[in-house]
């Protein structure tokens, strides 16, 4: 394995990334759709892959098991919350007032488009 001697040049996957962007706009290249934003997002990611790697072996680790264990506490904190019988209604009711109103089912469906696909639907209720 060998060890990289400075910062990664990213400067390719920049220039790709801008020709594919002007490829996908709709909105004259201001940020504001889906195909500008996209890019964005990819970019991004790019640039923390490239970060990571760039680092030695036991930081990529450290990092690795401190978000598996964030994972784990947050999961073992929204089971504990879901247990409870009011704060289960709670956030049910919540979730209904958020689905009937138009234009926050718009933005909550554009985040989890953002997101990634839709998790299978819940079966039984």
């Amino acid at each position: 394995m060998s060890e990289m001697a400075g910062p990664v040049d990213l400067s390719e996957v920049h220039a790709a990334l801008d020709r594919l962007r002007r490829q996908l706009c709709h909105c004259g290249l201001h940020g504001e759709c889906l195909g500008c934003r996209g890019v964005e997002m990819v970019r991004a990611q790019v640039e923390a892959v490239a970060a990571a790697a760039s680092q030695p072996i036991l930081m990529q680790v450290a990092q690795e098991a401190a978000m598996k264990d964030m994972a784990a506490r947050f999961e073992q904190m929204a089971e504990r919350l879901m247990s409870d019988p009011e704060l289960r209604r709670a956030a049910e009711e919540m979730q209904q007032r958020v689905m009937s109103d138009p234009e926050a089912r718009r933005l909550l469906e554009e985040l989890m488009r953002r997101l990634g696909p839709p998790p299978d639907p819940p079966t039984g209720g």
